[in-house]
């Protein structure tokens, strides 16, 4: 045992006597100055922000909602059963339009209506950036609509209310990619450039393609500026925010994960749900890409491997509107951690467009914290959950820093005086008929996995059967099928079943089927539609005039409906009989079966399927949001819907498989 100098030993007990007195003062004077203050003590201060994504806004106002304003009012508390919720900056990762061909100035002076429902915070606390839906054509200027109504620099101050004098934090670099800072914390906004030509982007103009192109894209300049930000601002907390998520990182964002079940295939199908093409140049004279570049992944990838530590804190994107708050899909949910960064999905505002249960994220950053908590507000009621947080889906994450507070925000008035007042509506008020429409009720999205290329059907039966809780809105009676032991929904002209919004937009094809089973030979009885009443919708499956069978679809290139139709009472019969309509593009010709039989065909032109209504699909009535008419009378069994054009062997097994 080694023996201690006994000089040591005292000086040891001295300090330690020193260290013990000066605790206990300090101590004392803590308590002195507590008290002296009484319970007024200040906590630290908490930043907020609001993470969005995706409202979709021309979508859902044109079926009553207003997608923007609305969780602005939430927000502010100013709706009843929507608790409120605190926030400092609102950062948008865009979709602020929902068209399938680029947005005009009516979209904008709608998008601009709603913001104007702000009473307590300023148009210039919300920072945008585009998604895919935001671009025009390249040839009316690289994103020339956000720039005059997102307008993230303040460049057109009487059109986007966005001065940029008023920023409470200062925007520097271009539309394309900027940055601001609040307090610590660095945020790298970065556009989606959708507006590149194809198959990028939505291309020319005078070629007029429709799409969303979700296929994210960046120019290889953004991805250089986001790199040289990231290295030169290592002792900043930074936060990135594009409308796309990362390759592997979120709900979907893996290769091929995407198609069909959230998006569609124009631009690329196998990289729909992440951030997919770098442009090398985007002269449409000299265009070049890479597609499934993988550059921000590899960047994350390296440094986290050469440091251990992340690059960045915080990605943060949209685009992919999730299911709900659970959603896991590729093994990935709304929250994910990977190269040291936190990943978060904040798609979708939008209940609409896509269809999704509308949510946000809401992150709050505490002064002097080297973590931040993120929380998930639902703007709809969900069967597990009430408007409000969502408390199973709230994260506390690390920060690489401690988090430095900015000054509280100075209040102002909403909108800088300058701004033009838009108060027109964005649609007129629609017209109901006295008779023959029926109020649709509330009614969940009933699509669930399914799967467009082999299965087709979408198991209405099972989900009628078990729904005890009433939540299918009009729904059918169930009564014996075709086949001992199945089931048939039974309607009287008052129902309808709404399976929900599916994005049909790219599908060069579709098959549409169903057992059908009446006695009425009533004019006007749709049994599988996506199309609304008295517009050009995508298709419909129905009975049209007495005796008269039909499957028309509307054909984008010739600018009218292509129909397929054949007269036979004896369908009427009350027997169970099996129809089945298809789009085939290679023989460019529409098809109508009657029990595995080709009864008629038509012929067909579009490249692809026109979903520019963005109806839903429904069946036993037309795709009506507030009422529905065209109601079906009868039975119908097992509808199926594929993507592809199912030839005359497919169609007879798939008759054969269910017999009568």
């Amino acid at each position: 045992m080694l023996k201690q100098d006994p000089s040591i030993l005292m000086s040891m007990t001295s300090k330690l006597k020193a260290d013990r007195f000066l605790s206990v003062g300090l101590a004392f004077l803590a308590t002195a100055s507590f008290a002296t203050r009484g319970e007024s003590q200040t906590p630290p201060r908490a930043f907020r922000v609001w993470a969005a994504s995706c409202a979709h806004v021309p979508a859902d106002i044109r079926r009553g909602r207003e997608s923007l304003a609305k969780v602005i009012r939430q927000s502010e508390g100013r709706i009843d059963g929507a608790p409120a919720f605190d926030w400092d900056i609102m950062i948008d990762a865009g979709d602020l339009s929902a068209h399938q061909t680029p947005p005009g100035d009516k979209d904008g002076r709608e998008l601009i209506r709603q913001y104007r429902a702000m009473t307590k915070h300023r148009r210039e606390q919300v920072y945008n950036v585009p998604g895919n839906h935001d671009a025009p054509y390249y040839d009316h200027g690289p994103g020339s609509w956000i720039r005059k109504w997102g307008d993230p620099l303040g460049e057109n101050t009487e059109f986007s209310g966005v001065d940029p004098q008023r920023r409470p934090f200062e925007v520097e670099g271009t539309w394309e990619r900027y940055r601001f800072q609040a307090g610590n914390l660095l945020f790298l906004m970065l556009a989606d450039r959708n507006d590149a030509p194809n198959p990028v982007g939505r291309g020319h103009s005078r070629d007029g393609k429709s799409g969303g192109y979700p296929p994210g894209a960046v120019t290889r300049d953004t991805f250089n500026w986001w790199k040289k930000q990231v290295l030169e601002n290592q002792d900043k907390i930074i936060v990135t925010m594009h409308h796309h998520a990362l390759r592997d990182t979120t709900v979907a964002s893996g290769k091929g994960e995407g198609h069909p079940r959230y998006h569609g295939s124009t631009g690329g199908g196998e990289g729909s749900s992440y951030l997919y093409f770098i442009i090398e140049n985007d002269d449409p004279e000299n265009f070049k890409y890479t597609a499934d570049a993988h550059v921000f992944e590899d960047f994350l990838d390296e440094f986290h491997q050469q440091h251990g530590r992340g690059a960045i804190d915080l990605w943060i994107g949209g685009h992919t509107h999730v299911k709900d708050p659970e959603d896991n899909w590729g093994d990935k949910t709304i929250s994910e951690r990977k190269w040291g960064v936190g990943f978060l999905q904040v798609a979708a505002l939008t209940r609409h467009h896509g269809g999704s249960i509308p949510l946000s994220r809401l992150l709050s950053f505490t002064d002097d914290s080297d973590s931040f908590t993120a929380e998930v507000y639902l703007h709809e009621k969900w069967e597990r959950n009430p408007v409000g947080i969502y408390r199973p889906s709230t994260i506390n994450w690390p920060l690489r820093h401690r988090f430095k507070a900015p000054p509280p925000i100075e209040a102002m008035p909403p909108f800088p005086a300058s701004t033009r007042v838009f108060d027109e509506p964005y649609v007129a008020p629609r017209q109901t008929r006295a008779t023959g429409t029926i109020k649709a009720e509330d009614s969940p999205n009933l699509v669930g996995d399914w799967d467009s290329r082999t299965g087709g059907g979408f198991g209405l039966e099972k989900k009628l059967l078990v729904d005890t809780e009433n939540r299918i809105g009009n729904k059918p009676h169930l009564v014996p099928g075709p086949t001992p032991g199945s089931h048939a929904m039974e309607f009287d002209g008052r129902q309808r079943v709404r399976i929900g919004p599916i994005d049909m937009e790219d599908w060069t094809e579709i098959t549409v089927a169903a057992w059908v089973a009446t006695r009425r030979n009533t004019p006007q009885m749709r049994i599988l539609s996506k199309d609304r009443i008295g517009k050009p919708g995508l298709f419909q499956f129905l009975h049209g005039n007495p005796g008269e069978w039909r499957f028309q679809v509307f054909d984008d290139q010739a600018k009218r409906w292509r129909i397929a139709a054949f007269r036979a009472d004896s369908v009427s019969d009350g027997g169970w009989h099996h129809l089945a309509g298809v789009v085939d593009a290679r023989r460019d010709r529409l098809f109508l079966y009657l029990d595995g039989e080709l009864k008629a065909e038509a012929e067909w032109t579009a490249g692809t399927l026109d979903d520019s209504d963005e109806t839903e699909l429904v069946v036993g009535a037309d795709s009506g949001e507030e009422r529905f008419g065209h109601a079906f009378h009868g039975r119908i069994h097992d509808p199926q819907v594929y993507s592809r054009a199912l030839d005359g062997n497919e169609i007879l097994r798939l008759m054969k498989a269910r017999g009568r």
